[in-house]
């Protein structure tokens, strides 16, 4: 997964992803996919929508479509992830009017379903009826193991999505917190704690990523480094290698 974000390549016909994560810290983004996380080893501490959860071994959590969304692990984490579009969710919903709560915790089906999460995981390169029928397995045993599990109203995450986007079509920009609160209608004082909030990080530290991320990008294409620099935003190398630091120290 990338590092940032409105994760627009989650959001193409037919998207499908099983991957393994391994003390894993991801920032705040969204999507239009469904994310289901199977916390295999350890303890996740997720963020949906400005609501923390912390999932332990056996446990699951579930993002809906355009939730906003980050997690970091607590100690020693594996954690198995599940992302799929509306294409395979379609026959799910046809059957259920109600989808899932964010936080399902530990049933005597637990191992069970983790089961489920290896099966995808190890035939996810299977044409595509023999995943959408693995598929089809997972979500019917979460509902069968968690039928009263219906969704609390959304809070304000899809206007919090609205903030991602932006920043993620403007950050090459002088932006400012002050001039993006204002944008959206928010003092700064609000803006900045809501931001905080969502994102589990200052609004500055957001826009360095997206810039250090797509720098990387642009020096990997070929692009040299000042000119990479400047046309991500950064006023100088100085700015830039300081922020760059940063990010790779809270990977770390």
């Amino acid at each position: 997964m990338k590092d940032y974000y409105y994760e627009r390549e989650a959001d193409g016909n037919g998207y499908f992803a099983v991957f393994k994560t391994h003390n894993n810290r991801t920032p705040a983004h969204f999507h239009n996919s469904m994310e289901f996380l199977a916390i295999t080893k350890g303890k996740e501490r997720v963020v949906i929508n400005g609501t923390e959860y912390i999932a332990t071994e056996g446990e699951f959590i579930v993002c809906n479509r355009f939730d906003v969304h980050f997690y970091e692990n607590v100690g020693d984490t594996d954690v198995t992830v599940v992302m799929l579009s509306d294409e395979y969710t379609a026959h799910f919903r046809e059957v259920f009017d109600t989808g899932f709560a964010s936080y399902l915790p530990k049933s005597e089906k637990s191992e069970e379903i983790l089961a489920l999460f290896e099966t995808l995981y190890r035939n996810q390169t299977q044409n595509r009826l023999v995943v959408t029928g693995y598929v089809d397995v997972l979500l019917g045993m979460l509902k069968q193991t968690y039928p009263n599990a219906q969704r609390l109203g959304r809070p304000s995450g899809n206007n919090f999505a609205q903030i991602l986007a932006y920043l993620e079509d403007h950050f090459t920009e002088n932006l400012s917190q002050k001039a993006v609160a204002a944008n959206f209608g928010y003092s700064v004082n609000y803006f900045s704690a809501l931001f905080n909030r969502f994102a589990g990080m200052h609004f500055t530290e957001y826009v360095n990523r997206l810039r250090v991320a797509r720098a990387a990008e642009l020096i990997e294409g070929g692009t040299k480094v000042c000119d990479a620099i400047f046309a991500c935003g950064f006023e100088s190398p100085n700015s830039y290698y300081r922020a760059k630091h940063r990010c790779t120290a809270q990977k770390s």
